[in-house]
């Protein structure tokens, strides 16, 4: 993943891109035969256009904090809108596809994400744990609250997510072009929520795992 005119991706960015972007799309496309990845944006290549659209919403997050790196969920949140932003899903030979797919697309990368972080926390030696990263990554599974959880709404928590990130860009009348309004901390707060939902899910699988081995 290499781009001569800019500086390179840092190695979170590859390992992200790598592990999570790359294993969804090859998994959409392999299930959803009228979906397909677009190839470049504009003179970009599908990877380096979403590098350097992540970057501007890195710069942007950090140009609000005091700090110098980003938390997994400011992380995830960058991650999500710019696939919101960069829309790197199409329907192959011009296929109709959910209007909501790139929205979708970009909730779980950030989804997985925090879920890629969860895991790295219980995991010491990765070299000496591969198994039990493989098992955590096939068994744990990041949810939404459910309905009960909701107040007066009776729209699903995801599909409510799905429709406030479409709305989170528009055709803007006065540019006559699409305008982003995309709010890096709200998700990442969201984002945030998501893994204090999940953290006793991933407790279990977990448990799951060593009464697994012990039985072995």
């Amino acid at each position: 993943m290499k781009n001569s005119q800019f500086e390179q991706p840092s190695d979170t960015f590859v390992f992200l891109y790598k592990f999570i972007i790359q294993e969804l799309f090859s998994q959409i496309c392999n299930k959803c035969t009228n979906y397909s990845v677009k190839p470049k944006i504009k003179n970009d290549e599908i990877h380096i256009a979403i590098w350097k659209k992540y970057e501007e919403y890195r710069k942007r997050a950090l140009s609000n904090m005091s700090g110098t790196r980003l938390d997994r969920h400011k992380l995830a949140s960058c991650i999500c809108g710019a696939l919101i932003e960069i829309k790197p899903l199409e329907g192959f030979h011009g296929a109709k596809i959910n209007k909501y797919a790139n929205e979708l697309f970009a909730l779980y990368v950030g989804l997985n994400v925090i879920k890629v972080f969860m895991i790295r926390d219980l995991v010491i030696r990765p070299d000496k744990m591969r198994t039990m990263v493989n098992y955590l990554k096939d068994h744990f599974t990041m949810e939404f609250p459910s309905l009960e959880y909701n107040v007066c709404d009776k729209r699903c928590y995801a599909n409510n997510l799905r429709n406030a990130l479409s709305v989170t860009h528009h055709i803007c009348e006065f540019k006559h072009s699409e305008c982003f309004h995309y709010d890096i901390m709200a998700y990442a707060k969201i984002f945030y929520h998501l893994e204090l939902y999940n953290k006793e899910r991933l407790h279990y699988t977990y448990q799951e795992y060593l009464k697994n081995l012990s039985e072995a």
